[in-house]
Order: C-alpha cells, then sequence, then structure tokens
C-alpha cells in the first residue's frame, strides 16, 4: 500500500516501548517488620521485586499493540490510486445568472452547484490544477491555476447567485484561454441549462456539463413588462403590467400595485400555461397626491380554497419598480410651412405644448419672453444659418450643416436591417413602410444610425452634437405612408422623449448590471448614491469638466436614488470613486451606441430633485427556469474531442506522459478503527465496572417475584 508519508513509519518503534511495559515489575522499598504473619500474600509475590518477568498473555496489551499500529499508519497517510476523471488542469465555470436562484432544489440551485462542483473536483488527478471563473452577466476569474483545493473550496463557497441575466459567452471564451494554455486542460461546466440562448464559440478543451436543478423544476411566473404612461388628459397616469407565465399548466396569482409604499391596488389574474397576461391600472396619483415610485408585487392569490397556486420558483422576477415621469410642460416649436400629420403626432404627446412658425419668421418670432429655451426646435425643410444652442430635429434637410452632410435625392429608398436594441425603434414596426423620396446623407461621427438606408446613406440619425441632443431625418413624413400607420405617432414620441430627455417616452428599466449615465446638477460637485440595499457611494467625475458619472453597480433589483454633493458639504476629491467614471456628455444627452441597455441616461426634470431609476430583470429567457437536455448537448459539443481521462492511451497533450492518477486517502477507515479500539481497550480496562454494572441492570429488570423467592 503507498504512503503519503512514508517517514511516519518511524512511530513504530513505540511498539517495543508499549510492550516493555508491560514486562518491567513494580519495585518496592524494603522495610524491616517484626513478624511476616500478617504479610504471607506479600512473601508470594517476592518475585515482583525483580526488573523484569515473563511476558503474560494481555488482550489489553493486544489492543494497545493495535492502537499503535493504526496511529502510526494514519500518520502515514496510506491512499490507493485510481484512474484520474478529470485532466490535469481544470477551468471550473459555474452559472451565476438570476435562474440559479430557483429554489426547485433545496435551497437553491446555486448552492448545489456549488455541492456537485466541490464533488466533482474529487476526481482530479494529483497535483491538478484549478482555475473557477463565475459565469453572470459577465465572466470574473476568481482563481486562476492553483493546486490549493483549500483555497479552491473557499472560492466556491464564496460564489452566490445574482440578479442578472446570464450569458456564458465570455465565460467560455475565457476558460477556452486558460484551457489553451495548459496541455491537458478541460472546461468543467456548472449551471441549470435555462439558458435563453446556446453560445458558439468554439472551446479549446474538453466541455463537460454537470446540470444542476430538477428535471420538472419550471414553476415561475414573472412580471415582465412594466411601463408607466400619462394619459391623454395628461392628468393622470396609467400602469402597464405584463406577467408571463413560463410553467406548462394554467396559475393563478395576484398582482399588488404599491405608490411611495402604500398599496394601491390588488388583482387577481389566471395565466394559461406558456400565455402572459396584460394589466392597465388607470388613476394612478392626481395633482393633489402624486406618486413618485410604483412597485407591482406578484404574490400567491390569496383564495378561501387551496385551489390558489403556490409560490413559484423563482423569487428575483416576482417584483418590479418604475420610475413615474415627473409633469412638467415641454415646450416644441416647428419651424416649417406645416405638414398636418407631423403637428397632429406632436400635438399629442403627453405633457408638451406646440408652437409654430415660419420659416421667414426665424428666429425673430422664436425669442421666448420668459427667458428660457425651447426643450425642442424642429425644422421641416430648412435650416438656418446659426443652429440654436438647443435640441434640434431637422426633417430633410435641403444643405449640409454642422448637424451632417446632404447628398442627392434617394428614390424609393429601402430601408435596411433594424436593431431589436434600438430605443427610439421600440414598439415600432417599419416592416411596411414605403417613402417615395429623401434625401442621401452621411453619417457624422457624433451620431449612431437609427433606421439604415441603401448604400448606407441612414435614413435617420439621432446622437449628441457639440453638448446638444440631434437627429436627423432624411424624408418629410407626407413623403411616404409612414403617417398613415400606427408606428408614426410611436416612432416621434420615442424620438422627442430621446431628445428631451425621455419625457415623452414611457419610463424604461435598466438591466441589472448595465452602466447608468447620470447628470451631474448644475453646481454640484458629485453624487450621493443610494443602492437598494441601503448602501451609499459617493460618486465624482475623474475630472474638473465632466459633466456626468457612469455608475456601474446595478446589480441589485430596485430604485437607486442620487442626490447633488454641493461645494460646502464635499469631502471627496476628484478623483476616482467605486463604480464611476467620467464622461463628457451633458446632463440631457442620450447613448451614442445603438442599444438602450448599452448605458442608460437618467436626467431629471428639477436640478435639485433626486435623480432616481429602477433596475429590474425583464427577461424572459432567463425567468424560463426550466433545464434544457439540449443545451447540455450543445455546450458540450463546442469542446474539442479528447481522450476520457483515465482511458487506455491517454496521454498529455503535447507529451508523451501518461495521465496521472487519483489518490484516495484512507484516512476515514483508519480513524474508525482507532475509535473502535479505544472503546474496547476502555471496556477492558474498565471490565469489573462493567459486569458488576451489568449484573445490577439484570438484577432491576428481574421479576419482583423471583427475587423474593
Amino acid at each position: 500500500m503507498p504512503l503519503t508519508t512514508p517517514l511516519a513509519l518511524l512511530g513504530l518503534l513505540f511498539v517495543p516501548a508499549v510492550v516493555a511495559m508491560y514486562l518491567l515489575k513494580l519495585r518496592r522499598e524494603e522495610t524491616i517488620v517484626p513478624s511476616t504473619l500478617l504479610w504471607q500474600r506479600l512473601v508470594a509475590d517476592l518475585e515482583a521485586n525483580a526488573p523484569w518477568q515473563r511476558l503474560r498473555r494481555s488482550l489489553l496489551l493486544l489492543v494497545q499493540l493495535l492502537l499503535v499500529i493504526i496511529l502510526v499508519l494514519l500518520a502515514a497517510r496510506p491512499f490507493i490510486e485510481r484512474p484520474a476523471g478529470l485532466a490535469r488542469d481544470i477551468v471550473l465555470v459555474i452559472d451565476t445568472s438570476a435562474s440559479m436562484g430557483a429554489t426547485d432544489v433545496s435551497p437553491n440551485r446555486q448552492a448545489a452547484a456549488r455541492d456537485a462542483a466541490l464533488a466533482a473536483l474529487q476526481d482530479l488527478p494529483t497535483g491538478g490544477k484549478v482555475s473557477v471563473i463565475e459565469a453572470g452577466r459577465t465572466a470574473r476569474i476568481i482563481t486562476s491555476g492553483t493546486a490549493d483545493l483549500g483555497r479552491v473550496r473557499q472560492a466556491v463557497d464564496g460564489i452566490r447567485p445574482t440578479t442578472e441575466p446570464g450569458d456564458l459567452t465570455d465565460a467560455l471564451e475565457l476558460a477556452s484561454q486558460l484551457a489553451a494554455q495548459a496541455g491537458d486542460g478541460e472546461v468543467l461546466v456548472v449551471t441549470d441549462a435555462a439558458l435563453a440562448s446556446i453560445p458558439t464559440t468554439a472551446v479549446g478543451g474538453r466541455v463537460r456539463v454537470i446540470r444542476v436543478g430538477d428535471e420538472r423544476g419550471r414553476r415561475n411566473q414573472a412580471i415582465v413588462a412594466l411601463a408607466v404612461r400619462t394619459a391623454p388628459s395628461s392628468l393622470a397616469k396609467s400602469v402597464f403590467i405584463s406577467v408571463a407565465n413560463l410553467d406548462i399548466e394554467p396559475a393563478q396569482r395576484r398582482i399588488e400595485l404599491w405608490g411611495d409604499g402604500n398599496l394601491l391596488e390588488a388583482r387577481d389574474v389566471s395565466i394559461d400555461a406558456q400565455q402572459r397576461a396584460d394589466v392597465i391600472i388607470d388613476n394612478v396619483g392626481d395633482a393633489a397626491h402624486p406618486v413618485g415610485v410604483v412597485e407591482v408585487r406578484l404574490v400567491a392569490r390569496q383564495a378561501p380554497t387551496d385551489t390558489a397556486t403556490p409560490p413559484d420558483q423563482l423569487a428575483a422576477d416576482d417584483r418590479a419598480w418604475a420610475i413615474v415621469p415627473p409633469d412638467r410642460p415641454r415646450e416644441i416649436l416647428l419651424v416649417g410651412a406645416g405638414d398636418p400629420y407631423l403637428e397632429t403626432a406632436l400635438s399629442y404627446l403627453p405633457n408638451s405644448r406646440l408652437f409654430g412658425v415660419t420659416p421667414e419668421r426665424y428666429p425673430q418670432d422664436a425669442q421666448r419672453t420668459d427667458g428660457t429655451d425651447w426643450d425642442l426646435i424642429i425644422f421641416e425643410g430648412t435650416l438656418p444659418a446659426t443652429l440654436p444652442n438647443v435640441p434640434v430635429l431637422a426633417i430633410a434637410p435641403q444643405t449640409s450643416s454642422p448637424l451632417g452632410s446632404v447628398g442627392e435625392k434617394l428614390t424609393n429608398p429601402g430601408i435596411g436591417t433594424l436593431s431589436p436594441d434600438e430605443p427610439v425603434l421600440r414598439y415600432v414596426d417599419l416592416s411596411t413602410t414605403h417613402i417615395a423620396e429623401a434625401v442621401k446623407l452621411a453619417l457624422p461621427a457624433w451620431a449612431r444610425a437609427v433606421i439604415p438606408g441603401p448604400k448606407g446613406a441612414p435614413l435617420l440619425y439621432t446622437g449628441v452634437r457639440a453638448g446638444l441632443p440631434s437627429a436627423v431625418l432624411a424624408f418629410e413624413p407626407r413623403r411616404s405612408d409612414l403617417p398613415l400607420q400606427v408606428a408614426f405617432p410611436i416612432l416621434i414620441a420615442n424620438l422627442t422623449g430621446e431628445l428631451m430627455g425621455g419625457s415623452a417616452a414611457p419610463t424604461e428599466a435598466v438591466t441589472p448590471g448595465d452602466p447608468v449615465s447620470l447628470p451631474l446638477p448644475a453646481g454640484a460637485t458629485g453624487l450621493h448614491l443610494e443602492r437598494p440595499d441601503g448602501s451609499v457611494i459617493d460618486l465624482v467625475p475623474g475630472t474638473s469638466s465632466g459633466a456626468t458619472v457612469t455608475f456601474t453597480q446595478t446589480d441589485l433589483l430596485g430604485v437607486y436614488s442620487a442626490t447633488a454633493i454641493r461645494p460646502p458639504s464635499s469631502g471627496a476629491s476628484p478623483g476616482a470613486s467605486a463604480g464611476a467614471a467620467a464622461t463628457p456628455s451633458p446632463p440631457a444627452s442620450a447613448s451614442n451606441r445603438p442599444s438602450a441597455s448599452a448605458g442608460a441616461v437618467v436626467t431629471p426634470v428639477d436640478p435639485n430633485a433626486p435623480i432616481r431609476f429602477a433596475v429590474d430583470l425583464f427577461d424572459v429567457g432567463e425567468s424560463a427556469i426550466a433545464p434544457k437536455a439540449e443545451s447540455v448537448t450543445a455546450l458540450e459539443k463546442l469542446g474539442r474531442a479528447a481522450p476520457l481521462p483515465g482511458a487506455s492511451g491517454a496521454t498529455t497533450a503535447g507529451t508523451s506522459e501518461p495521465r496521472p492518477v487519483a489518490r484516495d486517502e484512507l484516512w476515514i477507515p483508519i480513524v474508525l478503527l482507532v475509535l473502535v479500539g479505544l472503546c474496547v481497550e476502555w471496556s477492558l480496562y474498565h471490565r469489573d465496572v462493567i459486569s458488576r454494572g451489568r449484573r445490577a441492570i439484570a438484577a432491576r429488570l428481574r421479576p419482583a417475584s423471583r427475587r423474593q423467592a
């Protein structure tokens, strides 16, 4: 039997010492007495005064010798060898997406994943190294190439489920790089396989998937949409709620609407399997009782019978928050000859007032008497020599300007492929739109293409020009059939909402993990931001001229609130702060990227009011928690073919050295033998006491009649 520490066998030298204890006699002192009459029994034991005696048969001696031998074997750490179940270098990828918080297994899938990962590492070869990657929305290396299993166990135990949508693409790319560095690398993925999309990244090593979660764990209903809209009368607001049933059985749930911590309304809904239920709650708040934050809770239906559906298995998507847009009128100026379709769409924007002026009377008739600026100026067909210092929307400009270069006319231009993540095109369907005539535009560096056109010429682009939100539409709406479609007023609402800071469009939630751009109020040196858990972070720009800060720690669901830090109370230096980064864009700017989730911009109406935004998990793919067997197969196919660990002929890549074996130490059975030996030794040493106790117990159990007899 091989030993890990063979020098511990020197402990067998204690065996002769134990035997010597039984060979030695007890030495007594010599004392003169007048008579030996009373010492007859001691005279018979005179041999004991000799230093040695004959070794007698003793069961206690045998037990003690066995204990010494077993203890020496325990110190020598014997082991047995077996073929290793894993490669020499392991990259352990643990899924931490929101679905890993499902409770179909106790206490949740994330805890089961940690246990499964540690159990799998028992097949690690002797001297094998482990790298641990936490796979949430982005990948993060926790430990890299360590042979210290204690450190690996500590890293795995520290992994907790997140509320972010999962994506294994980054984690597998990182794992592929780590596995490629080792000649004998293997990627071990621990996931619930409830993947909305399967990664397509090829992995430079064998991929092995450990699936956690109950195959029948699919009982979940989720809030997948929440929006607050202002009624056309601008006197009340309505809340739109969409709940999806991801189960294969119908469900009954209760929707509770809370406003600023007070329960406003509760409704019971019945949702068919794999269907949605949409609920609209009107008249939320009024001028006398305004509501700043609404919260929707999805709870079990309270019914007098037992027919109510039990709580679902994922709590992260049972609550959602939304910020109620403030009621501040927006002043829009339309400069042009007049387009009835455009004027009609603009007149229906909530909390907005439309004014018009002809190009000949601009700018003299466009001066405001109250000293404020227009929230948006729309130029139809023509542009002034000098653009105003406010947000601008140019429609079919005829000449080049700082807004962009204008080329020849385009006849019947087609619409290119639209981005599904474009916020301006949210709820906008342009599949049946036809355009008769447009101008050819060149996309400037400060803008992004919203509606791509032929040969790279955009039909609509928007962005931040010289610190001001600006947009250019290449065609007049009346030169197309767009005004005849439902998409036209929605497009105008989304576009003007982005240019004016979002008041005209529904307030959108931030996806967990996405950065948020927060504007600095005038005179403020930073922001004091409070997270949903009560923790506080001070954000300051990296430069003194920075107008916004970017907050990245949006991993918690709930409402975030930021207040301005004024110079008299500012104790933070303009250096780095947690989760903050400088950006030169102005407060009312929108992201230059085509995806709204790439970096939301939150702008308050009142410069002194707190800046609030909500982070919600609106992801149907993440709420579908049912494990998928096809996901496991697809993930394993991403890895390159490799010999099974421990198989005949399996060698380390690039060398002829056979793959090492795994060692299983036998300390557990040895410890059990020690405990049994100690119990036997104790019983032998106290056998008289045990015998008397046994007789006493037998006497107590004997019937009283027999004791009298």
